[in-house]
């Protein structure tokens, strides 16, 4: 598989993780236009949470005055994973270690038929041979043909939200942190059941025929912080599969929980930078950190 394709998989793993997917099938819902961007009030100091959206299109991917403020005024960047230390060259490693099938199957011994067979016909549309395929593992094969699909419709991983900051963060010498570490986000993929990514890489393929507009439609809420229709489009195909949910997102917010309320005792101000389908949802983190008592106030 080219290099270049496996980097840029490796970038944008983490939009994918908050993202997979999603479809949106629903009427336009306006709310009062705000941002995908909370502050929490600690004793000391506040904690900017902002949702991300970790791959966008370059005319829409200029950060907001809001987010330039948070950034400037936070004395720390924390984001899912730190980005400046475990960068795309790090997944690439890891997906090359995690993400082969070391049994001896090949990709069509690990699939249901008509997996595989929806799998070739997208392949064949997007001009590979699933052949060259054949020794990755269904959730890579899932990943390596959404992010082509992606990358045809002018996606960019560069001009992520997370990145951008990451990149400003380095340039300014601010402290960076994760909340995971690539290792661990790699792990959520290499570690479903075969039933799992079978049904990880079918959800995938089936739509990517509507995936520019479902990603439109993400963010365009996105950017409005219309956290209803935010909540509706983040999640509302992977209502039909509560496994992948509960291990994509909801295990994960809670596990983050116990850090950001650390966050919010320290001193200083601290922007948390997160998948925005993390903070929608009563599992969301938004609403878990309401149910410890904080009070969080949308921007």
């Amino acid at each position: 598989m080219p290099k270049r394709s496996l980097r840029l998989r490796a970038r944008v793993v983490l939009w994918l993780i908050a993202v997979a997917a999603i479809s949106a099938n629903s009427a336009r819902v306006w709310a009062q236009e705000k941002n995908f961007l909370w502050k929490a009030a600690g004793e000391k100091n506040s904690v900017y949470i902002l949702g991300s959206v970790h791959l966008l299109k370059r005319e829409s991917a200029a950060l907001k005055p809001i987010v330039l403020e948070v950034f400037s005024k936070s004395r720390r960047l924390v984001l899912e994973i730190d980005l400046v230390k475990e960068g795309p060259a790090k997944f690439q490693q890891l997906l090359m270690q995690k993400g082969i099938n070391l049994d001896g199957k090949s990709l069509h011994q690990q699939l249901l038929p008509e997996t595989y067979e929806l799998a070739a016909q997208r392949a064949a549309d997007l001009g590979v041979d699933l052949k060259l395929m054949a020794s990755f593992k269904p959730w890579v094969v899932a990943l390596t043909m959404v992010v082509m699909q992606l990358q045809k419709l002018g996606y960019d991983p560069n001009s992520g939200i997370d990145h951008q900051l990451a990149q400003r963060a380095k340039q300014a010498n601010k402290p960076v942190s994760g909340l995971e570490t690539a290792e661990f986000q790699i792990d959520l993929f290499s570690r479903l059941s075969p039933p799992e990514q079978d049904m990880f890489l079918r959800r995938s393929l089936i739509e990517m025929d509507q995936l520019e507009k479902s990603v439109d439609d993400m963010v365009d809420a996105w950017s409005r912080g219309d956290v209803e229709r935010g909540e509706m489009l983040f999640l509302e195909s992977m209502r039909d599969y509560p496994e992948l949910k509960a291990k994509l997102l909801d295990e994960r917010n809670r596990n983050w929980i116990p850090q950001i309320d650390q966050f919010l005792k320290q001193d200083e101000d601290i922007l948390v930078v997160v998948g925005a389908a993390h903070l929608v949802g009563k599992e969301g983190v938004i609403e878990l950190l309401k149910a410890r008592g904080y009070n969080l106030e949308q921007m």
